[in-house]
């Protein structure tokens, strides 16, 4: 049951981590000072270098999300229900 519980865990996390790692980008921009337009953040200078692409891709990661999301709401599903058999099987004993 472990194994199970690690390997559905495991993958809501990665389904997760495109939206993650866009917000996480998005708090880093305005953490820096960086401001974001339409098509991407102006320049952004942090130790003389432009970081303003890498935070770009980063920030568009989040379409990604489209796709993994719905995994990631089945995977949450799975999860709660294997939750819900191991503490019958728990009550019962």
């Amino acid at each position: 049951m472990r194994v199970a519980y690690l390997v559905l865990g495991s993958l809501l996390f990665l389904c997760l981590l495109p939206v993650l790692v866009a917000l996480a980008a998005l708090a880093l921009a305005r953490g820096m000072g960086c401001m974001t337009d339409g098509g991407g953040f102006t320049p952004c200078m942090v130790f003389g270098t432009d970081l303003s692409d890498t935070l770009t891709t980063a920030m568009t990661l989040h379409w990604l999300g489209l796709v993994t999301l719905p995994f990631a709401a089945l995977c949450a599903v799975a999860l709660l229900l294997l939750a819900f058999v191991h503490l019958i099987r728990y009550l019962r004993r």
